[in-house]
């Protein structure tokens, strides 16, 4: 455990049940279940300058239909830095899930499109890079939904484009950017446009996807 993760278990002490290690996109993050969460422990956190993902142990398993699309997230590669594993009996259920991923892609279409009209031109990297992060999870619910199988982020993206027959091939992109394993090869506005239709085209299928589990 690093110095980081033991700060937080030092924090929160006897009230921590789990802490554990998860990725959303190529990001590492954190969750922290604890038995209570009142102000002193978030006062004592944030004059840490440590944010993890916080629930108290009713919160996640009772949350678990209200955030399937993130529980699912955390569930597909994560690490126990201490305490239970509160995560590996976690279900999921898909009529739960679709109802989320049809609200979240609808919802970050309609932010795409905002933030394209409030940003400067040269603010458009920023947006453009953010989005790998932000839709990664909802992706992967979208494999979850079908059964289907995949080993890391960018693999990912294609078994959506394969399982759904739509091509999300500059979520690819941009993560070989985020990676810097790539450079920008388009104009920015190109990648809004193709972010745009990716983010229609699965609010589309989403919406003719019936589920009953």
């Amino acid at each position: 455990m690093n110095e980081k993760n033991m700060k937080i278990k030092e924090i929160l002490g006897e009230d921590l049940v789990t802490l554990a290690q998860y990725y959303t996109g190529d990001q590492k993050r954190l969750i922290a279940v604890c038995k209570t969460l009142d102000l002193d422990i978030l006062r004592k956190l944030k004059q840490g300058k440590e944010f993890p993902l916080l629930f108290t142990k009713e919160e996640l398993i009772r949350g678990v239909d209200v955030f399937p699309v993130e529980f699912l997230n955390i569930k597909h590669d994560y690490k126990i830095l201490h305490g239970e594993d509160l995560l590996k009996d976690i279900q999921i259920s898909k009529k739960n899930l679709r109802l989320q991923l049809e609200f979240e892609f609808r919802s970050k279409l309609i932010h795409l499109r905002t933030e394209y009209l409030l940003l400067k031109e040269r603010e458009l990297e920023s947006l453009i890079l953010s989005t790998v992060p932000a839709l990664a999870p909802i992706m992967g619910g979208l494999v979850y939904l079908k059964d289907l199988q995949h080993g890391d982020t960018r693999d990912m993206f294609d078994v959506v484009s394969r399982g759904y027959g739509i091509d999300v091939s500059v979520l690819k992109e941009i993560h070989d950017i985020r990676q810097g394993k790539a450079k920008f090869k388009k104009d920015k506005e190109q990648y809004i446009k193709e972010l745009i239709n990716v983010l229609s085209g699965i609010g589309k299928i989403i919406d003719e996807i019936k589920v009953s589990e």
